[in-house]
């Protein structure tokens, strides 16, 4: 970079075959070689070392979440933008994910009163049942995809009962749901992703309103209904932040948890020992949630951007530059877990795991994740008594998200 060789450097594929593969092996060597570096076919600072990545996360004052914002003004701002695809990413803009603080924390701290409400608490207790209505549906025995069959409709049913979607509807939530992996993953194979990101969430919108304008009327036991009431003191969630969060809950408590349930799936089948534990039921399920987290979370990365000029993380950086921060890589750092690289269930956790993020800006539903791998986990070994691959294995190519396109098995109950 600029011909300074005190900064360590390298010319990456960051999004080729063997980082989506397998991105712990890839991003792994590279924390070992230098866990910050610059990467000079992406442009971007990549930190993979777990200190350095908590390091960052933790610090508002140098790095800024916001990538959103940036983007409609030096993309979206042309008289030839189509203003559908400005509007959708207005609506990512007011995702509390990419804020700053004082937005970020008025929004969580609003958006947290939602979340932790006793209707949350007597919505918890339907998640088991909406789990057992998918698992009574999925085949007795022969080839499926998993993810199809069982993680994506079960992590679907539950934000549609969460946000009070009328059971009628909820077959169109599946599809809305797909929306925003290829913009917030960075997707690399998908050339319309941004036409299909306008025309879903323009109809996703439209359809959030008509629900708000019903929940606003007449409030039931729904976090739609407390986001319309959340308040602190005299301030309240506008219109388009409780549209924002709806998307953002959709996105971040379907898509991504329903991959975390298809990788917590992989990992057992690459590790019959572990396996075999989980079946006998001698593995505590909540340890053995947060090492499926740990071992290979559907949160790959996260971006930030640097605010002014800093060497806080040990090289110089300038304002403006893009920062990939690879939670991947950080939660199998050696120097942090024993044997990082396999799976084991009933790990001791001395320090925790990054795969929600870490700090302020860790992730709202963790809770909600840990949850539905809880109940979906186990309840999979029990419908099947014998699961085995059947298939070769495709993984989404994006950058930011870890998911595979389909989880195709032979079972047997």
């Amino acid at each position: 970079m600029n011909g300074t060789s005190t900064i360590p450097e390298a010319e990456l594929d960051i999004v080729g075959p063997e980082a989506i593969r397998d991105p712990h092996g890839y991003f792994g060597r590279l924390r070992e070689t230098a866990p910050v570096l610059w990467d000079s076919r992406s442009r971007s600072w990549i930190v993979t070392g777990y200190p350095e990545i908590t390091a960052a996360l933790r610090n508002d004052k140098d790095f800024s979440s916001d990538r959103i914002r940036p983007f409609i003004e030096k993309k979206l701002s042309g008289p030839d933008t189509d203003p559908r695809v400005r509007q959708a990413f207005e609506v990512l803009a007011n995702w509390l994910v990419f804020n700053d603080k004082p937005k970020h924390l008025r929004l969580r701290t609003l958006i947290n009163q939602a979340f932790m409400s006793k209707a949350m608490a007597r919505l918890a207790g339907r998640f088991q049942a909406l789990f057992d209505e998918v698992i009574a549906a999925a085949p007795p025995s022969g080839e499926i995809d998993l993810l199809k069959a069982v993680t994506i409709p079960f992590s679907a049913s539950v934000i549609s009962e969460m946000l009070g979607v009328p059971p009628e509807d909820r077959a169109r939530f599946e599809d809305w749901h797909r929306l925003f992996g290829p913009i917030i993953g960075a997707s690399l194979d998908d050339r319309s992703k941004y036409d299909m990101l306008a025309e879903g969430v323009s109809e996703l919108t439209f359809y959030v309103r008509e629900l708000m304008a019903r929940y606003r009327d007449d409030p039931q036991d729904n976090l739609l209904s407390e986001l319309l009431k959340a308040r602190d003191d005299a301030d309240a969630l506008s219109e388009d932040e409780v549209i924002a969060t709806c998307t953002l809950v959709l996105f971040a408590g379907s898509e991504t948890t329903a991959n975390l349930i298809g990788n917590a799936i992989l990992a057992l089948l690459r590790h019959p020992d572990q396996m075999a534990l989980m079946r006998s039921g001698k593995a505590d399920v909540a340890n053995a949630v947060e090492e499926f987290l740990r071992y290979d979370g559907s949160g790959k990365a996260v971006t930030r951007v640097v605010r002014h000029a800093t060497d806080v993380l040990g090289v110089p950086m300038t304002t403006g530059q893009r920062v990939f921060l690879f939670l991947a890589a950080a939660n199998h750092d050696p120097s942090v877990f024993e044997q990082p690289d396999q799976l084991i269930l009933d790990r001791k956790f001395e320090r925790g795991h990054i795969a929600f993020g870490y700090g302020l800006h860790s992730c709202m539903g963790l809770q909600l994740a840990r949850l539905e791998t809880s109940i979906a986990v186990p309840g999979i070994l029990r419908k099947w008594s014998r699961i085995e691959l059947a298939g070769e294995l495709e993984w989404h190519p994006q950058l930011l998200s870890r998911g595979l396109k389909s989880l195709p098995v032979r079972v047997e109950e």
